[in-house]
């Protein structure tokens, strides 16, 4: 155990696997085993693996700090922390529903992509649905899902499903093509879990011609922004006197804001950088544009803040606005940092230009405030 550990710590990993599981061999109830193996299949990323360990370990040693971290960690990575505010996302929620409560009927099989708690599921056999069809990449996830699905009687007509969309098969896991299509796959910046691909391969296999989809539209949204208060946090200049300025060429230019608590002053009209249509049968592609951004109030203007905006149906909107604050959000909001602040007023002009590459969105400052 002793030298495995010390073969882990030089990165010779396959031969501390070796020691580790050599040493459960000779004894099945050596809890520090099975903790060095759960470290060694971190490392390689085989979490749902890891996890396994761990646990086997904690049970053996319900005080083994190590393995605890460990899986921590790994937890950390199979089920990051956005979940549990996703699902308290009480905006968020009320505008599925409606729609949901809008699109579904007794004879509507749903497909849901991306199954999570099973929330979305579920509401969907609520309001009556005949099937509902719900997929989930991560194995874990699905199995909890599952459960919870249970606990709330509602199998069937729920039926999850550990697979990727893109890897479902009519026949097989699906007797025949949904009627409605509803997909969550949204990141903070709109894009970063391939709800493009996802959503256009699923719309050519797996939903009947004609089919709703919700959301049936979406857009990435964007305003300039300044603020003392969220300029503290993305960038320095004079502390105690001295000029720290050249530190901020090291800052990332785009972040994730997670606090809710700092006053952020929009400097211009809200702005749609690009508009989604799932219903549209042609593949989108990548995009780029400039943008002329009039500024709207005097300020120190430190860089972009996007949201996203989801038309559901064509009445139901649902928006992550900046100016709303909302205790559990499931969505973000991401800064894009200029490389210095610039001084605005009424009547001047920022130009923008934003892209995207079906799975980024980016904005650069095109040029100097004119």
């Amino acid at each position: 155990g002793n030298l495995s550990s010390i073969l882990f710590e030089q990165g010779r990993f396959g031969e501390a696997e070796s020691g580790f599981r050599q040493a459960l061999t000779l004894k099945p109830s050596y809890a520090q085993a099975y903790s060095g193996i759960g470290d060694i299949l971190l490392k390689r990323g085989q979490l749902s693996d890891a996890i396994g360990y761990y646990r086997q370990c904690i049970d053996l040693d319900p005080m083994g700090i190590k393995a605890h971290d460990g899986l921590n960690k790994a937890l950390g990575h199979l089920v990051p922390s956005w979940h549990v505010p996703m699902m308290n996302d009480s905006p968020r929620n009320d505008a599925y529903f409606a729609a949901l409560q809008k699109a579904v009927t007794p004879e509507t099989h749903v497909l849901e992509i991306g199954t999570g708690s099973g929330l979305l599921a579920m509401m969907s056999a609520r309001l009556g649905a005949r099937q509902v069809t719900t997929c989930e990449a991560v194995a874990e996830i699905a199995g909890i899902a599952q459960a919870v699905v249970a606990d709330n009687g509602l199998t069937p007509p729920v039926t999850v499903i550990n697979k990727m969309s893109s890897k479902l098969e009519i026949g097989k896991d699906m007797d025949q093509q949904a009627d409605l299509l509803v997909s969550e796959i949204l990141s903070s910046e709109f894009l970063g879990e391939g709800v493009l691909p996802s959503i256009e391969d699923a719309r050519r296999r797996l939903l009947k011609p004609g089919g709703q989809i919700i959301p049936a539209r979406g857009s990435i949204q964007f305003a300039l922004f300044g603020g003392s208060d969220i300029e503290k946090n993305i960038r320095v200049d004079q502390v105690f006197g001295f000029d720290l300025s050249r530190f901020n060429t090291i800052v990332s230019r785009k972040q994730i804001l997670f606090r809710s608590d700092l006053n952020i002053e929009l400097l211009s009209e809200d702005t749609c950088a690009f508009f989604f249509d799932f219903n549209k049968t042609e593949r989108i592609t990548h995009e780029k544009r400039t943008i002329e951004v009039p500024v709207r109030e005097t300020g120190r203007c430190c860089g972009i803040i996007q949201w996203i905006r989801l038309e559901m149906d064509d009445t139901i909107i649902f928006e992550n606005h900046p100016s709303e604050k909302n205790p559990a959000q499931a969505w973000s909001h991401c800064l894009y940092i200029f490389p210095d602040a610039m001084d605005v007023t009424p009547g001047q002009v920022v130009r923008i230009t934003a892209a995207h590459n079906r799975i980024t969105p980016w904005f650069f400052l095109n040029s100097e405030v004119k």
